[in-house]
């Protein structure tokens, strides 16, 4: 059980640096989300003004921004969802560790943790890499553009790249749901524990920080500043739970 508990150690400390990450995605999924409308506003523009279609060099270069943001969205989901996945797994086998399987919540905890991580991970890459694209005015008129702008033309077919927010809203749905059981299980197990009030501490903000990603992708960066300090709570807990096996 030693060993378990250093593993969530471990694990809170990965968890600590994937919601640094997870505030760095918010960060950046705000400005994709933001361009997008944008490019989506301008490239059905030309229904009310035709003439801006004698420069599709304007919508064609907002698009070519738009699919750069996304390849850097997705490169920095993979690592999100990489981080994410360790520090659950980890935390789910640190709270076995502290509790001995004494308890049902200790054996629950641990299970949850340590099968949701991939659908998590798939989730959240599949929201962002096939998000598929969305057709405009423009892009749907396009055609009539291969003549004088071939390589506008060719931009501007595919549609404005997008994300699948269905996607990625249900990957931090299932990851909330994770921490709200971690969060029960550090409450149920506090008795058992060498520092109750911390463990009732973490358990309470990881509850509340398990409903703040329930609310959608709009406040995600509060979720993960609050799961930052639930992480670093756990950490103190695990650690006083890893002297006292220590000592033992």
């Amino acid at each position: 059980m030693s060993k378990a508990v250093t593993l969530g150690v471990l694990g809170s400390v990965l968890g600590v640096e994937a919601t640094l990450v997870g505030i760095v995605w918010s960060v950046m999924y705000y400005d994709f989300a933001r361009m997008y409308e944008l490019t989506v506003l301008t490239q059905n523009i030309p229904i009310i003004f035709p003439g801006i279609l004698e420069h599709p060099c304007i919508p064609a270069s907002l698009n070519v921004h738009m699919e750069n943001l996304r390849d850097s969205l997705t490169w920095l989901t993979l690592i999100l969802a990489i981080a994410l996945a360790l520090s659950l797994v980890l935390t789910g086998i640190g709270l076995y560790g502290v509790s001995g399987g004494k308890k049902k919540l200790g054996v629950i905890g641990p299970v949850v943790g340590t099968i949701t991580p991939i659908p998590i991970a798939a989730l959240l890459l599949l929201g962002v890499a096939a998000g598929g694209n969305t057709q405009t005015y423009t892009s749907l008129i396009s055609p009539l553009l291969i003549s004088r702008y071939p390589t506008q033309f060719a931009i501007l077919m595919g549609g404005v790249p997008n994300v699948n927010t269905l996607q990625l809203l249900l990957g931090f749905i299932l990851t909330g749901i994770v921490i709200i059981t971690f969060g029960a299980t550090f409450i149920n197990l506090r008795d058992l524990l060498a520092g109750p009030k911390l463990s009732f501490a973490v358990g309470l903000l990881a509850i509340v920080t398990g409903t703040i990603l329930f609310a959608g992708l709009l406040i995600l960066w509060l979720a993960f500043i609050t799961l930052s300090a639930t992480f670093t709570i756990a950490n103190l807990v695990f650690f006083q739970e890893h002297k006292k096996k220590a000592l033992n």
